[in-house]
């Protein structure tokens, strides 16, 4: 049921409130002694001009949420004049702890050394001029980092709290999740209108976020992150729905207020912690529990900023739901804090819970300081400045900041503000953490009211304070930017101490910093800086980049924009990870190459916005565009305490990983942020879309079936697996050159040899070849645009027809599934080449045990096994290769000159053309399982780079080890010799490849090669278990299964089909029953030609999916692969499978020696050679009658979900960059390799 904002909302346009907004400023307790401050903007800036300038520019909106939110009725705000000041009685001395610095902090997350080379081409340029740089290209560079570090996250962490980039995995805050990093970015996404992504979060909020658990989190993060974000991803939404549209919360849809409705039961939650004595809330909060928390350190009193900066998200909810209390609880803190009448301004950094006093002297602006600061002149503006008591607040405290904490540098004389540990009775410390860089654009903020710099100069109401701030504000932006470049790696340090005079210099004094930075090791102005060892660490902070975009948007100058690009790129130079694992933190700043801590901090997503309206030369105005900063500024503040979640300094502790049992069992577990199959996002409003979107085609069947099959659910569903990817660029090109290679060439070859001779082989196997260069190269454009789960049987179901996806995937997963039994009786067979004694239930135990084990391990066990599988083979065949060479040119003692002999005689044909269509079958046979390389997409880090090269791979797979190895067979082995009828096609005995190595007298090599072909055996048997679970996961993700079959693990493996599939090895102890051949061959028969009609599928979508994709106005050079075939090698493949059918169809009905044949045996042969066409038609309309499903249309085909574009057009141009910097001969190499 969808949240109903109550009908009390309180009125904020009655005429008491202006009385309202006169009070509370009226009376004073601290050193003002009553005195407003004056300032130049009463009625402009961004509040005032946000309001009239801005309506404009969004359609005449004026419900931006800039307005007092008090609601209405409530007694004035006053400060209570006391009688007395209060003094401080107790002194408390703060002993500074050196933290332990330890690289590899966090447990298992090691700190990494990498490469400072460029990643991306448009690195390498020289730095542009500001009047000739193309900005609306540096605006799309920092959407592709969002996207690549979005994307990473979904791929490798999805639902996690935390992100280690380097280690690939997330981690949880809490049993269920928070939502942390989804949440948080939520708004950022709905900014830069990435739609499909912006659906995918929602979904995960709407069906897996929940925060009913019992859990201890911190009041002030939980409220800027989550709460702020779902208010922030609420307001843009419904304010701005153009920005990612999506159905679901258009107005009148049931979930409209989905993002209102987390945040009110967030809220009410939260709001437990202000349930102290004083009204100030407590450090933490029992969300489950209802209860606050006071904190464990600092005798229980809470951080100063942390108390000050829940007051916008509180506010906020209170206008939205009219529920009053959530503005008392967040005006009552600070009003507590305001009536301790701190000195000059400036607070303590510490707060009692319990009586609302501070505790402590310690005066800072940088960690449990700094937002005090910047969230009062933010709440006077967000307040319509009507709230003058903020403004009275932040103008005392800029004054104590000149008074007490800004001093000057030597020898250069830059600016900073430094801190009073004692107090302001005490000496100052010339420590300047990163977090105090809010403070330029702040104060510009606070001087202009967000007008730009040469406006307000124009009203009357400027001063030479006004004046002189913006001078402290240009000055402090030169420190903080000073703080980038004094590093190694142009990325600023979390703390920076400097050189300063004893004592201090005031802030009267004289001081004229250099204005550039020269790059020189030596250059005088680096003394002024200084970086202990243990600070050198940068966590992607985002408080520098915001004062620069402040800076740049008020004064103009475009020196900051440009500082902002130089920050950007040392960001992508120094922070990215390798395998589009997006971007980490530093360990260690201040060395090229830096030490990663493979810690992707969550606001380092949230706060993107500024990174990208710097490069933006057509926002409209500094105050009306940046939604989230100036509207909703509740998600800057810095978190991590070693993390990204609170705003105390790091601790780099270590922490007691987990045991190998516990962490054994733990990976066998769903992870509680993922269900079995994920839902449909737009669920609730399912029933009422499908009975008007599909009513036509289901009134067209006469029927109003409830079976109504969605073709969209399924697509993102696919789109959306759980699946680990972890295959790498290695792992796909092994297997694309060796992966099927097994029975197929090793031993069938010589039957097919037998019946057709060495010229039908080499014809049968040389056009089956071509055929399948071209279903490979179609099935990887698709696999590289589509990379989902399922593959080739989800692309027939979104391209051809859901029930074709459902007859294509269940037949291509029983193939396999009969496959393993077929091929571990197969690997025990051939160890009786050695022994035929042997009982081969042992064997097939330990080959079965084996095939599973491989499978456990995920998919990165699949890949590394298949990897060395496919090495033993290609050398194999390669060494085969030329020993046959060798053997054929009687290069062997003994061995005589035998060239074309067996071509002659016993001759090249055998049975005519019926044998050369026998061969045609037995050829597609062997080429069967070259489509798990497109099956393998979903599961691979970086298929866009990966998929290509292990397509082109296909080629040489073909040629060499198929076209010359068997040519060499035919020259080698006779069709008439007696052992190639050995029966059993598991018989390595028959093998033509062990055959010619026995007819050259060679004696150890046959078992050598018999070796091989064990390997071959058991790879194929490990390949059969992972392509029939991916392919049962996917049919399940696709309602096409049962949904327990896509039940995946914390290391993505759909475990429940793995271990269906490897049930079915069982059957392979039918090896020493007389009667296993024919339970097999029986079993064989019902998927035997899912190859074909796979690849035919695949043929045909690839052509559909073209003539889509033109229609919706797309181009080729859109696609990140375009097959090298075209179209046309689509329809060449398709022709050429539907032949193989036939041919199969005409040998299965008169074999080569039917006329020796009965009737029974006739049909017995007819059945086990076709029963698989009946089968696939059954399936298919047997789907087809339930689900009411029609043939896809070219208009209605989806060519978006699923979908990975990573900025495609923009990575496309860097490599075609590149590549016009490559020589010739490595254009050809990547042309086909």
């Amino acid at each position: 049921m969808s949240f109903t904002v109550p009908k009390n909302v309180p009125s904020f346009g009655n005429p008491q409130r202006i009385v309202e907004d006169r009070v509370w400023g009226n009376t004073a307790v601290t050193s003002r002694g009553g005195k407003a401050a004056s300032h130049p903007n009463k009625t402009g800036g961004i509040l005032g001009g946000m309001q009239d300038r801005v309506g404009s520019l969004f359609d005449d909106r004026n419900t931006l949420p800039m307005y007092k939110d008090k609601p209405y009725a409530y007694p004035p705000s006053q400060r209570a004049r006391p009688i007395w000041r209060r003094k401080r009685t107790l002194v408390f001395i703060l002993l500074l702890l050196s933290l332990l610095y330890y690289f590899g902090a966090f447990g298992s997350h090691h700190d990494t050394a990498v490469s400072s080379t460029p990643i991306w081409a448009w690195l390498k340029a020289g730095s542009e001029s500001g009047k000739i740089a193309d900005w609306s290209k540096r605006r799309e560079r920092v959407v592709e980092a969002f996207t690549l570090s979005w994307d990473a996250y979904e791929r490798y962490a999805w639902g996690y709290d935390q992100f280690h980039p380097i280690s690939k995995k997330g981690e949880q805050m809490a049993p269920k999740g928070m939502g942390w990093i989804i949440v948080d970015a939520l708004d950022t996404m709905i900014l830069m209108n990435l739609t499909s992504r912006v659906s995918h979060a929602r979904q995960w909020i709407s069906t897996s976020l929940t925060y009913d658990q019992d859990q201890d989190v911190n009041t002030f993060e939980t409220t800027i992150r989550m709460l702020g974000g779902l208010l922030s991803a609420h307001y843009i939404s419904n304010e701005f729905p153009q920005l990612a549209p999506l159905a679901e919360d258009d107005p009148g849809a049931p979930g409209e207020d989905l993002y209102l409705e987390k945040a009110k039961d967030l809220a009410d939650r939260i709001v437990s912690a202000f349930d102290s004595p004083s009204g100030v809330p407590y450090a933490s909060v029992n969300i489950g529990k209802y209860e606050g928390l006071p904190a464990h350190d600092e005798g229980g009193a809470s951080s100063t900023a942390e108390t000050t900066t829940l007051q916008l998200e509180f506010k906020y909810l209170a206008k939205l739901t009219g529920e009053k209390y959530f503005w008392d609880k967040a005006e009552k803190v600070m009003e507590v804090v305001d009536s301790n009448g701190a000195e000059d301004g400036l607070v303590p950094i510490y707060i009692n819970a319990n009586d609302g006093t501070f505790r402590g002297h310690n005066i800072r602006l940088g960690s449990r300081g700094d937002s005090y600061y910047e969230y009062l002149i933010k709440q006077y503006l967000q307040t319509n400045k009507q709230e003058s008591v903020y403004l009275e607040m932040w103008d005392e405290s800029l004054r104590g900041v000149r008074k007490h904490l800004v001093t000057y540098t030597e020898p250069s004389g830059f600016t900073i503000i430094g801190e009073r540990p004692d107090g302001l009775k005490g000496p100052l410390s010339p420590k300047m953490d990163h977090l105090v860089c809010f403070m330029p654009g702040t104060i510009a903020l606070a001087v202009t009211g967000g007008l730009t710099e040469a406006e307000a100069r124009k009203l009357p109401t400027w001063t030479k304070k006004d004046e002189a701030d913006m001078k402290l504000a240009r000055e402090l932006m030169q420190t903080c930017w000073g703080m980038y470049k004094w590093m190694a790696t142009g990325l600023a340090a979390e703390i920076t101490y400097f050189n300063i005079a004893s004592p201090p210099l005031p802030e009267s004094a004289p001081h004229n910093p250099p204005a550039d930075f020269d790059p020189d090791p030596e250059a005088e102005w680096r003394k002024d800086f200084t970086v202990h060892v243990q600070d050198t660490h940068n966590l992607q902070r985002p408080e520098t980049v915001e004062s620069l975009f402040y800076m740049w948007r008020i004064t103009g100058d475009i020196k900051y924009r440009e500082w902002g690009w130089e920050m950007f790129k040392s960001f992508m130079n120094h922070t990215a990870v390798q395998d589009g694992g997006g971007f980490t933190s530093l360990s260690n700043a201040n060395k090229v190459p830096p030490v990663m801590r493979d810690n992707m901090e969550s606001f380092w997503l949230a706060f993107a916005p500024p990174w990208r309206r710097i490069p933006n030369d057509t926002i409209m105005s500094p105050s009306s565009h940046d939604i989230e900063m100036n509207i909703f500024p509740i998600k800057e503040d810095s978190l991590a305490q070693g993390s990204s979640y609170t705003m105390r300094e790091p601790l780099y502790e270590e922490t007691n990983p987990p045991r190998f049992f516990d962490r054994l069992v733990d990976g066998f577990r769903r992870d509680p942020t993922q269900r079995i199959t994920p839902e449909d996002p737009l669920d609730e409003i399912h029933a009422a879309e499908a009975a008007q979107l599909h009513r036509p085609i289901l009134a067209s069947r006469g029927s109003q079936s409830s079976h109504y099959y969605d073709v969209r659910l399924a697509n993102l569903q696919t789109a959306q697996s759980h699946l680990a990817r972890k295959l790498k660029g290695r792992h796909l090109q092994m297997i694309a050159i060796g992966g099927s290679i097994g029975t197929g060439l090793f031993v069938a070859s010589g039957r097919a040899l037998e019946v057709g001779g060495p010229a039908s082989l080499l014809l049968a196997y040389f056009f089956i070849g071509c055929m399948l260069y071209c279903t490979v190269q179609a099935l990887g454009e698709l696999a590289v645009c589509f990379p989902v789960a399922g593959s080739f049987s989800a692309y027939s179901t979104r391209f051809l027809d859901p029930s074709w996806g459902f007859a294509m995937g269940w037949n291509y997963a029983l193939q396999w599934l009969v496959a393993l039994p077929l091929e571990i009786i197969a690997a025990s067979i051939t160890i009786t080449y050695w022994n035929p004694d042997l009982n081969k239930a042992i064997f097939v135990t330990i080959f079965l045990f084996a095939v599973v084990a491989i499978n456990l391990f995920g998919v990165k066990g699949y890949g590394e096994a298949e990897f060395i599988f496919a090495i033993v083979k290609v050398i194999a065949v390669i060494g085969f290769i030329l020993l046959g060479i060798v053997l054929n040119i009687g290069g062997v003692p003994g061995g005589g000159y035998i060239g074309g002999l067996y071509w002659r005689d016993p001759g090249a044909f055998h049975n005519g053309f019926k044998g050369l269509c026998s061969v045609f079958v037995t050829a597609a046979f062997a080429f069967a399982g070259t489509e798990l390389v497109g099956l393998a997409a979903a599961e691979t880090a970086n298929p866009r780079k990966s998929l290509p090269t292990a397509i082109k791979q296909v080629f040489w797979r073909i040629t060499l080890f198929y076209i010359v190895a068997l040519f060499l067979i035919g020259l080698l082995v006779p069709y008439d010799d007696p052992r190639l009828l050995i029966p059993g096609s598991a018989s390595a005995a028959a093998s033509p490849f062990v055959i010619a190595i026995e007819n050259a007298g060679i004696e150890v090599l046959p078992s050598v090669m018999n070796v091989v072909i064990l390997i071959a055996v058991l790879s194929v048997g490990n390949s059969s278990v992972f392509g029939s679970s991916r392919t049962l996961a996917a049919l399940a993700d696709q309602n096409q299964a049962p949904k327990i079959l896509s039940y995946v693990d914390r290391r993505g493996r759909p475990l429940v089909s793995i271990i269906i599939a490897s049930s079915m090895g069982l059957l392979a102890y039918l090896a020493d029953l007389n009667e296993q051949g024919v339970v097999l061959d029986w079993l064989v028969a019902i998927s035997g030609l899912s190859s074909i009609f796979t690849w035919a599928s695949i043929c045909l979508a690839h052509i559909r999916f073209r003539k889509a994709w033109a229609q919706k106005g797309h181009s080729l050079r859109e696609l990140a692969f375009k097959s090298q075939c075209g179209v046309f090698g689509s329809y060449l493949g398709f022709f050429f499978n539907v032949l193989v059918l036939v041919a199969q169809f005409w040998v299965g009905a008169w074999p080569v020696d039917w006329e020796a044949q009965s009737s029974s045996e006739l049909a017995k042969n007819f059945f086990l050679q076709y029963m698989a066409v009946p089968v696939v038609i059954i399936s298919y309309l047997a789907h087809r009658s339930w689900a009411r499903t029609s043939f896809i249309k070219i208009a209605d085909m989806d060519v978006d979900t699923g979908r990975r574009d990573f900025n495609l057009p923009i990575l496309l141009a860097q490599e075609a960059e590149e590549r016009r910097g490559w020589p010739k001969w490595k254009r050809v190499y990547k042309f086909l390799c």
